[in-house]
């Protein structure tokens, strides 16, 4: 298995990839996530960003999962304590592949990329009922430091 950054040439497969993505996130919270079909513009304009990458896996000489990761900073504000760290705004490890290391490989990768950056954490978001993933983000040391609160009106 080969992990490296993705590149213009990947973007048909990761195409394929956010279709699963984003149909795996429709399944598990339906009133908030649609069911889209991944488009060129999303993984172009990562892949060409100085601030964002797509990480991918390959095996079996196809992207089998991926990280979208981003630089960030905490609000310029005298409350907030001033950070520098990166952000998961996208993770995936397609059906046929988990289970085998793939993700935590990928995390891995994440954490170098953002070590080289001189960033100080890692943070990301979780549907709150996509308990595999929660259960992964707690075998790896992701600390669960806030809630969203939604109130339906």
């Amino acid at each position: 298995m080969e992990l490296r950054k993705a590149v213009l040439s990947d973007i048909e497969a990761l195409c394929r990839l956010l279709t699963e993505f984003f149909a795996y996130n429709a399944d598990l919270q339906p009133m908030y996530c649609n069911a889209a079909i991944g488009d060129r513009e999303y993984p172009e304009s990562i892949i060409e960003s100085d601030d964002s990458d797509f990480l991918v896996a390959v095996a079996d000489g196809i992207i089998v999962g991926f990280i979208h990761i981003n630089t960030m900073k905490t609000p310029p504000y005298n409350a907030v304590v001033p950070y520098n760290y990166a952000e998961i705004m996208a993770f995936m490890v397609t059906a046929k592949y988990r289970n085998a290391g793939i993700g935590l490989k990928l995390i891995n990768y994440a954490k170098e990329w953002s070590k080289d950056r001189n960033l100080e954490y890692i943070e990301l978001n979780s549907l709150s009922n996509a308990t595999e993933a929660n259960s992964f983000y707690d075998k790896y040391n992701f600390d669960t430091v806030s809630y969203i609160r939604r109130c339906i009106l």
